[in-house]
């Protein structure tokens, strides 16, 4: 306790010497405050976009001895606001791009965690880090998607489709709150890392929608992202380049959102992060590969996960014989040999009830063809059992489902390699998009919108239908859709086995007998999963 003191004293000393030297005498500081990427078993990368074009200056004290680096900073012109944005701009908004300041902060201890400070001109942000930790640590990690922030969401419920009744019904709070609580409750379970299955702002092109995102995640609605990192997958509405003149899925509407999706996220390229988007981490015993699965190839085909994107140059094709495809097999191959367990996340469920689980297609769901379908990722099927993938995490349906590929028999049956390593294994696929935007019933299936298109012969659970809702009055007990994520607990025990158990939680609206909400708390879905290593079928 006293070291720990000790240690964050001289960081608040080093700061207050560095602002007193250095303050500017101009208004200026953070345009998004510090978050943190792409955490390794030594170091974390700290980012942070500012007004000006200074150097920022980042204190760390991980061993009792404070460190110190200077930030290069560079423009960020990716960050600008598309003409058809300004109109809805406040009149104080800053609309020159901003610049981006990416640190490296090596030398951690993955068992402490340290106190960072960022001094920017004369704004300062103070928060922790860790390094990722050692194989044989325990981890914890919290996965959702479809967040798709966007300042519209504030006073906008969602529809909320009764079970068995009005279609139309609306959720009880509106989107930004309902994220806000789901983020709230997740810090407050202090994950090592928080990943993102897509989604996450409502059109990548445009501006607001990504300052919306920051709001949440470091700033007026929350800070999780100064302590816990995140990693992220593209969605298809990272994608778009947003409605009308902001050029929806053309060339250059995509382009520009791309172009922003990356200013964010990416970090320096390495065997693990290839410059291509697509990426891998290592964390403790598990490991985590993360895809983009915004347009496969050929385009308009039955491989296609978006015919309005056209043209090699929009997404990284994930069929047979693509970069990404033979990159993934390698990382595959390697986290069998290294990981005790083996998680994917991308954005496209392949098997779902949703509106997105229609075939490929674009003429529209009465003709059982989606324009956005995820069931051409089905193809990598085939290689997460062969590699022993234990869980699939996407999103795009905006609904918590549950899908098992039970032993991997018929997908085996489609593969002509039946190496060694192969083993007959369940699959299990989740659709966790239910971060903060939609929270839908199925589209096909039972209790579907849609008839004749048949059912996802692979679900094992899905909230529309099994946690039915318990009504006393207007208050609602207990049961429905909620916004919420998957909680992931990797644990050894006494004999060294590992398992992981994977829980579906959310945050419940309590509500007093008018059906106003009061307050929220962490609930847990009837679908918790445990996992052995290896996750092999008996």
């Amino acid at each position: 306790m006293i070291r720990t003191l000790s240690a964050r004293l001289s960081v608040l000393v080093l700061t207050v010497v560095l602002i007193l030297i250095n303050a500017s005498p101009l208004s200026a500081g953070f345009r998004v405050k510090p978050y943190l990427l792409a955490p390794e078993p030594d170091a974390v990368t700290v980012v942070w976009f500012s007004d000006e074009d200074t150097p920022g200056i980042l204190t760390v004290d991980p061993d009792g001895k404070p460190r110190v680096f200077t930030s290069a900073p560079v423009l960020a012109d990716a960050l600008t606001y598309h003409p058809a944005e300004l109109e809805l701009l406040s009149h104080d908004a800053n609309i020159v791009a901003p610049y981006k300041h990416t640190v490296r902060v090596t030398g951690l201890s993955s068992t402490n965690r340290a106190v960072y400070a960022i001094q920017q001109d004369d704004e300062v942000h103070q928060s922790t880090l860790t390094a990722a930790p050692p194989v044989d640590s325990p981890v914890r990690f919290i996965i959702f998607a479809d967040c798709e922030t966007e300042p519209e969401s504030t006073g906008k419920p969602t529809r909320w489709p009764e079970p068995g009744g009005d279609p139309k019904r609306v959720y009880v709070a509106d989107q930004t709150e309902g994220f806000k609580q789901n983020l709230h409750v997740i810090r407050g379970r202090n994950p090592g890392f928080l990943a993102f299955a897509g989604d996450l702002a409502q059109c990548g092109g445009e501006q607001r929608d990504w300052d919306e995102f920051w709001h949440h995640l470091n700033g007026k609605y929350g800070n999780i992202a100064g302590s816990i990192p995140i990693i992220a997958a593209p969605g298809n509405h990272d994608a778009y380049g947003g409605p009308k003149d902001l050029g929806r899925f053309s060339a250059d509407g995509h382009r520009r959102a791309d172009a922003k999706f990356r200013t964010y996220f990416e970090t320096t390229p390495n065997e693990h992060r290839p410059p291509q988007g697509y990426h891998r981490m290592d964390y403790g015993p598990i490991t985590l590969i993360s895809l983009d699965s915004t347009n496969g190839l050929p385009d308009n085909t039955d491989r296609d996960t978006n015919w309005l994107l056209t043209g090699r140059d929009h997404g990284h094709d994930f069929n047979p014989g693509s970069d990404q495809y033979r990159w993934l097999e390698a990382q595959l191959a390697d986290a069998q040999k290294r990981s005790a367990f083996t998680f994917v996340q991308f954005h496209h469920v392949p098997y779902s009830v949703g509106p997105h689980g229609f075939v490929a297609g674009d003429k529209g769901h009465k003709h059982g063809q989606d324009d956005q379908s995820g069931i051409p990722m089905r193809v990598l099927t085939p290689l997460f059992i062969r590699y022993g993938v234990d869980a699939v995490f996407a999103g795009h349906d905006e609904m918590y489902e549950h899908s098992v590929i039970r032993n991997g028999v018929e997908q085996l049956s489609d593969t002509t390699d039946q190496s060694p390593q192969t083993r007959p294994q369940d699959l299990h696929v989740f659709d966790v998009g239910i971060a903060g935007d939609g929270l839908r019933g199925p589209f096909f299936g039972l209790g579907g919108r849609h008839d004749g298109f048949g059912d996802n012969e692979h679900q094992v659970f899905l909230a529309h239908k099994n946690a039915p809702e318990v009504w006393d009055g207007k208050r609602l007990v207990s049961g429905g859709k909620h916004y919420g994520h998957v909680e992931v607990n990797v644990t050894q025990d006494p004999a060294g086995h590992w398992q992981a158990v994977l829980t579906p939680a959310y945050v419940f609206p309590l509500m007093d007998e008018q059906g106003q909400v009061t307050g929220w708390e962490r609930r847990v879905y009837d679908d918790e999963v445990t996992l052995t290593a290896g996750n092999q079928a008996p």
